[in-house]
């Protein structure tokens, strides 16, 4: 690092130091927010009397009734007016209240946190210990930040640097959270919430993010390791919800209800075996779906293919018509056309057949789009022309140069077909009633029909059944995804 970004990074670093030490925030005092529950009150009151009054009106009663109801409404309203009133001085009255830094003191003892709206909104435990830990813990990452660049010395590329921008990092969000947190503690009245000072959190937070701007500028290293940690965070939190998943096949109702766990548990036979009672046909789910999914993705994706291939390299009269075509049936949601599409497939006797799940998906308007899109960006006319000189004819050529060509693209939209019909609910649903012919969705559905109680982990053993084939198609075609393949080669 230069000697100039180095000096202006630890400078930095002392200046986010010292905001901790200064007054962050301020707790006014609140007195008209303690005459709210007393106004809440009192509005109750004079509703109440209001309410009495018309059904003594409704009721036919005499007119000293009457009277008597009137006065009562007239001396609750007093009183509401007046503490209203009361509410308005006490609010134009301004006060200092408390004011609290980050570091070292703690929250004032006169401040309490509104166990009401805690409760109501399920926020956190009513401790502050956590939030003080934090704040030491971020001085301590700013400070061995500060160690790191010291140590670092003269050098231009050091892994302390690597390091010093992993603690600010780490500094940088903890300090968001600090903030955030501060601002959503739900403070008790006579004393309200916290006032953010905008000028203290702004330089708070800007200063370390420019501390590690200027490390990633300034040393390559640093650069390369937080794009590595910031994919494999990504990756993670991508693979997270299938590892809940597969755990959850492993627990309990019971467990499951409890909170998240990320380690298995021993109830995977205990699932099995409901499972099983729950006449959850694994082998006839997976026979369905493999016809419908692996049928239907065959077509679309070949046909899809032959329909691309044609719109991109014959010139015919009507291609521009056609392909708006296609631009125009991507816009058309399935959901439009779902009533038509069960009395069409009803009038041709379709119904309780895989037919037609699979044949429709010939006409997959996306995947044309998408392939068009793939064979204007890598392929060159000239192949096909070359392989017309040599006799090949269309069919062969197609089948021979350019397929080859489009396997990253037919394995891309091979894995989204597979996907998008392997999870189809809505259309078998409609069209199969025979209970031989359910696919696992619908399976996975009706293991939720028992009123008296839901077995959640065999539901989440037949999800992870259900997502295992998915999980093995994808793993088997990534390869050609992100292989590619090196088209050109050919002088025009």
């Amino acid at each position: 690092m230069k000697r100039i970004s180095k000096l202006v990074s630890l400078l930095l670093i002392v200046v986010t130091i010292g905001c901790m030490f200064l007054p962050i925030a301020t707790f006014h005092e609140n007195a008209a927010g303690a005459l709210g529950a007393d106004i809440e009150k009192q509005q109750s009151k004079v509703d109440r009397a209001v309410e009495a009054k018309e059904r003594h009106e409704k009721g036919g009663k005499d007119e000293a009734t009457l009277q008597k109801d009137q006065e009562k409404i007239d001396k609750e309203q007093a009183k509401l007016d007046e503490l209203i009133a009361q509410q308005e001085t006490a609010a134009s009255e301004s006060s200092s209240g408390f004011k609290y830094s980050l570091l070292p003191s703690k929250l004032p003892a006169e401040l309490e946190l509104d166990m009401q709206v805690i409760n109501a909104y399920k926020l956190y435990e009513a401790n502050f210990d956590g939030f003080y830990n934090i704040a030491w813990a971020i001085l301590i990452l700013l400070a061995l930040t500060f160690a790191c660049e010291i140590i670092a010395g003269d050098r231009v590329v050091s892994k302390l640097y690597t390091v010093a921008a992993f603690l600010n990092l780490v500094a940088i969000l903890l300090l968001c959270y600090e903030v955030l947190r501060l601002r959503a503690f739900p403070i008790k009245a006579p004393y309200s919430n916290a006032d953010i000072n905008p000028v203290i959190t702004a330089i708070m937070l800007l200063a370390p993010i420019v501390v590690l701007s200027l490390n990633l500028r300034s040393v390559f290293n640093s650069k390369r390791s937080m794009i590595y940690v910031l994919c494999i965070f990504l990756c993670a939190l991508s693979l997270l919800p299938f590892w809940i998943m597969i755990v959850n096949a492993t627990r309990s109702s019971q467990q499951i209800q409890q909170g998240v766990s990320l380690l298995p548990s021993s109830y995977l036979g205990y699932n099995w075996q409901v499972l099983n009672s729950l006449n959850f046909d694994l082998m006839t789910g997976f026979r369905n779906s493999a016809i419908i999914s692996f049928g239907s993705t065959i077509l679309s994706v070949y046909f899809s293919a032959l329909t691309a291939y044609g719109l991109t390299v014959y010139n015919f009269r009507g291609r521009k018509f056609a392909i708006a075509v296609v631009m125009g049936i991507i816009m058309i949601p399935g959901q439009v056309t779902a009533t038509g599409f069960y009395i069409f497939m009803y009038q041709l006797g379709w119904v309780n057949s895989y037919l037609p799940l699979i044949i429709p998906s010939i006409a997959a308007a996306s995947t044309v789009f998408f392939f068009m899109q793939y064979l204007q960006a890598n392929f060159q006319v000239a192949l096909v022309e070359a392989a017309r000189i040599d006799g090949a004819g269309e069919f062969y050529a197609y089948n021979k140069i350019i397929m080859p060509i489009m396997v990253p693209a037919m394995a891309t939209m091979g894995i989204m077909a597979v996907i998008g019909s392997w999870n189809n609910y809505l259309t078998p649903l409609m069209l199969l009633t025979n209970p031989n012919m359910k696919t696992l969705p619908m399976m996975v559905k009706e293991l939720r029909g028992d009123i008296y109680r839901t077995e959640f982990g065999s539901i989440y053993l037949g999800l992870t059944m259900t997502a295992l084939p998915l999980i093995i198609v994808y793993f088997a075609f990534s390869k050609y995804i992100i292989a590619g393949i090196a088209v050109g080669g050919v002088k025009e």
